[in-house]
């Protein structure tokens, strides 16, 4: 899974470090001729059309990184037979695939209201200048720059007050929302053959913290309808499966058995 998660991760950091590099080229184009309104509608303009492709390229992304790494914990549990991806999969894939999508959409949001404030800072101080009779747009295109060079074309606060620009950011999705798809094929896959007890496995000691190790070759209950266990939700909750986590769950048993059964 490790592979596959890196790979998809590759794929979706390239996509927007490239998407940055553009618009932050175009931001520059209009804030090198900020008295001109033309290059500043162009930009608006340009800017629109390279996030419109963005958005595309984070859909197809998290349709297919998705479905891959779900089936990927599906398969980690070596259990086939007569259960295919039924609807119940295809619905849990196709939730996933969309959460993962609404984080590109909020980082859309915040570059459109990057752009936006650039837009009205030069457009501002075009007016200022007409009106007291010197303009002040390459003081105002200065301190955009500064800031842009500092934070990225984005550089929003999430909820924990985290400052992220595109490709930490990216990379972050990119890199959480596979696991978090391979955890839940394989959950749903024990679910499907009447496997309520899993236990954590997997993971190397050099990326292994200590949230995780205590959680490792320890057996949880997926429902929580096993009493005597921790639950799953308990282990997250605690701190398990965050980002850039390796681990995963298993069949619970002796722990090399488990080990094997996932992978390594």
């Amino acid at each position: 899974m490790v592979d596959i998660t890196d790979t998809q991760a590759e794929k979706l950091i390239k996509l927007y470090t490239k998407a940055e590099k553009d618009i932050l080229a175009e931001v520059n184009k209009a804030l090198l001729k900020g008295n001109s309104t033309y290059q500043l509608n162009a930009m608006l303009k340009n800017v629109r059309k390279i996030r419109k492709d963005l958005l595309e390229g984070a859909r197809d992304w998290s349709e297919q990184a998705i479905q891959q790494a779900y089936e990927a914990g599906m398969k980690s549990t070596g259990m086939g037979g007569g259960v295919g991806f039924n609807a119940v999969h295809q619905q849990a894939v196709a939730v996933l695939a969309e959460n993962a999508y609404g984080r590109f959409e909020i980082v859309d949001q915040v570059i459109g209201r990057r752009v936006n404030d650039v837009y009205r800072s030069i457009a501002l101080e075009n007016v200022t200048g007409q009106v007291v009779g010197y303009q002040t747009w390459q003081q105002t295109a200065k301190r955009i720059r500064s800031d842009m060079a500092e934070r990225g074309i984005t550089g929003f606060v999430d909820a924990a007050g985290k400052r992220w620009n595109m490709e930490t950011y990216a990379e972050m999705i990119a890199r959480t929302t596979p696991r978090q798809a391979m955890i839940e094929g394989t959950k749903n896959r024990l679910l499907e053959h009447g496997y309520d007890l899993a236990q954590v496995v997997g993971g190397s000691s050099s990326r292994t913290c200590d949230k995780c190790m205590r959680w490792v070759g320890r057996t949880v209950s997926l429902t929580g309808k096993t009493s005597g266990y921790p639950t799953l939700a308990d282990a997250l909750g605690d701190g398990l499966f965050h980002p850039n986590c390796t681990h995963n769950i298993a069949i619970a048993g002796t722990f090399e058995e488990a080990i094997e059964r996932a992978g390594g």
